[in-house]
This record gives structure tokens, sequence and C-alpha cells, in this order.
């Protein structure tokens, strides 16, 4: 009888901690972020980037646009030219060879905008 009571204290006193850990684990996937009120890519970063370039390429259909930008010192970019993750509605309006003004979160070596747009 002794060691059931030794076990049963045992368990009362380990089990509180693993359940209070399991409570601050989230509930499960929360899903994109949202970007201007849409769904973005999975990245999330700081600070909001702003840059201007060229549009060398618009691929509507994968959400990308391919940017000629000038450096970026905030980030330690160099000009160069590279793919952005958009929203379809963001490219409404856009054609190759526009100048724009764009806006975006980056994170390792991929992009999202948040914002785009024609001078």
């Amino acid at each position: 009888m002794k060691i059931f009571h030794c076990v049963t204290l045992s368990l009362i006193l380990v089990a509180p901690p693993a359940l209070a850990q399991d409570l601050l684990k989230p509930e499960g996937p929360t899903g994109s972020p949202e970007i201007n009120g849409g769904p973005a890519t999975e990245m999330v970063s700081e600070p909001v980037i702003h840059a201007t370039g060229t549009i060398e390429a618009l691929d509507r259909e994968r959400g990308v646009v391919t940017i000629v930008h000038g450096p970026i010192p905030a980030l330690k970019w160099p000009a160069a030219t590279m793919d952005f993750q958009a929203r379809r509605e963001q490219l409404e309006g856009l054609s190759t060879g526009d100048q724009v003004r764009i806006s975006f979160q980056s994170e390792g070596d991929e992009a999202a905008l948040v914002s785009i747009e024609k001078p």
C-alpha cells in the first residue's frame, strides 16, 4: 500500500508541470500571415523595407514579380534582380518595364511585397 501512495504522489507532483507546458504550445497551425488584408507568404519579419526598381517579369499565376532594384543598405544588399512574392491583386495594372516603389518584408533569401506602386 505504501508503494501505491508513493507512486500516486509522484504522479501528482510530476503531471502538473507537464500539462502546463502543453498549455503554452499553440493548438495548431496559425495559417499564413496577412499583409494589406490578404494572405502573404509563410514568412513574417520586421521591419518593412522600402526600395525602388524596374519590373523585369511578371508571373500573375504564381504571384511572383521580378524586380531589378538598386542597393538596399538596410539589408546590406547590393543592386540585384530578384523575385518577390505578391498577391495577384497587387500585380493588377503593372507591366514589364514599369518603374515601381516597393515595400517588402524579407526572411533569408525570400521577400514578400507589402506594397508595390508606380511613382
